[in-house]
């Protein structure tokens, strides 16, 4: 019997091994073709494209210097207390809850000395938080800039406007029963509000241009990062405020915020 020669079998196991490697690598790759084909694929794809991360971090940035003063005199406006709306959405305890509370004025101050250069500026700033998001969802879904500057400029005053109920939404709730992070019928409440007003925002700022199913991921994301925000501020954000600023005073704060 003749035996094979020296070094074959090797050969062989080395090219079977290979040719396994590229059927897992084929394999892998059809499974990631077939996830990036699903809706939830499509988004995300979509999202990398606009570098949403960084986007993300910008948008905060803005919304803590334009739309905060906004919300402040607001509610003030409104008979409440913006401090009192962030303390309870995020569940502090009262050493965090007097750290946040010295970081903002209560708006009544503003509201009394408010001119009408103020009163512009504000509506300015909530119409630009408008404007990137519409400009951000425009890249997500697809869709070419519209050159009807007044069905635009309607949308983003109509987005305002669903921002201010959306924000007593959130406050009525906090009042009724309390902290989304220690109550789950809160948090489920906040939840579907969210969902709600997020999946509006797309269908309004985007002109009604994208069908309601087709927008509905982008409002079930907010929800489930809210509710997540949350239950997370509840355990996490008093012990960050209050060591953030200890360390670095009331910009501490604001980067937590951030």
């Amino acid at each position: 019997m003749s035996l094979p020669p020296p070094g074959k079998p090797a050969q062989l196991s080395g090219a079977s091994m290979r040719e396994k490697g590229r059927t897992l690598l084929d394999k892998g790759n059809a499974a990631v073709g077939r996830a990036k084909a699903t809706r939830a694929g499509t988004m995300w794809t979509r999202l990398n494209t606009v570098d949403f991360i960084n986007s993300a971090f910008q948008f905060a940035t803005y919304a803590l210097l334009c739309i905060f003063p906004f919300m402040i005199v607001v509610t003030a406006a409104a008979g409440d207390d913006f401090r009192k709306v962030i303390i309870t959405r995020l569940g502090l305890n009262p050493q965090a809850a007097r750290d946040v509370d010295g970081l903002f004025a209560s708006g009544h101050q503003a509201l009394a000395t408010i001119t009408v250069l103020g009163i512009a500026f504000l509506v300015l700033s909530a119409i630009g938080i408008a404007s990137t998001l519409q400009v951000w969802y425009q890249r997500v879904y697809d869709q070419p800039p519209s050159h009807d500057w007044m069905r635009l400029l309607a949308s983003r005053v109509v987005w305002v406007a669903g921002l201010l109920v959306n924000l007593w939404l959130h406050v009525e709730v906090g009042r009724q029963v309390g902290p989304a992070g220690h109550h789950v019928l809160s948090l489920a409440a906040l939840f579907v509000i969210d969902v709600l007003f997020w999946w509006w925002t797309v269908h309004i700022l985007l002109l009604g241009r994208v069908s309601w199913r087709a927008a509905f991921p982008a409002g079930l994301a907010p929800g489930f990062c809210y509710a997540g925000l949350g239950v997370f501020s509840a355990l996490f954000f008093s012990k960050s405020i209050i060591s953030d600023e200890k360390s670095y005073g009331p910009v501490g704060v604001v980067m937590v915020l951030v």
